[in-house]
């Protein structure tokens, strides 16, 4: 489980690497919800039912070494796998290519954060 507080993470490079994770993973569910997808997190334990709400999306999300975000839209579903515990820019581990448009700016922010490290 990852703490909420990063005022509970004592080492600097852990928590340098979750801000990372946490700020591309926002990005994404903001993204994907301003683009007028459904989310559903599967941490691996259970998947947490469809929704639009942001707050619940992430309540939800990092809380396992990895998740499965659900993303579904006029009938269609995809996914993006995260993991966490890497280098933090490199959070968003795989994905439907069907979402190669809507992650482009969500993988340039990546690609940012990774040039700044």
């Amino acid at each position: 489980m990852y703490p909420k507080d990063l005022n509970d993470i004592k080492d600097a490079d852990t928590r340098r690497r979750i801000v990372i994770e946490r700020r591309i993973v926002t990005a994404l569910i903001d993204h994907a919800l301003a683009e007028g997808y459904e989310l559903s997190v599967d941490d691996g334990e259970e998947q947490h039912p469809w929704t639009t709400d942001r707050a619940v999306v992430i309540d939800n999300i990092m809380e396992t070494d990895e998740d499965r975000l659900y993303l579904r839209k006029d009938g269609h579903t995809a996914w993006v796998l995260l993991v966490y515990g890497n280098d933090g820019w490199d959070v968003i581990c795989d994905y439907n290519t069907s979402l190669e448009a809507l992650l482009e700016p969500i993988n340039k922010l990546a690609e940012s954060l990774e040039d700044a490290s």
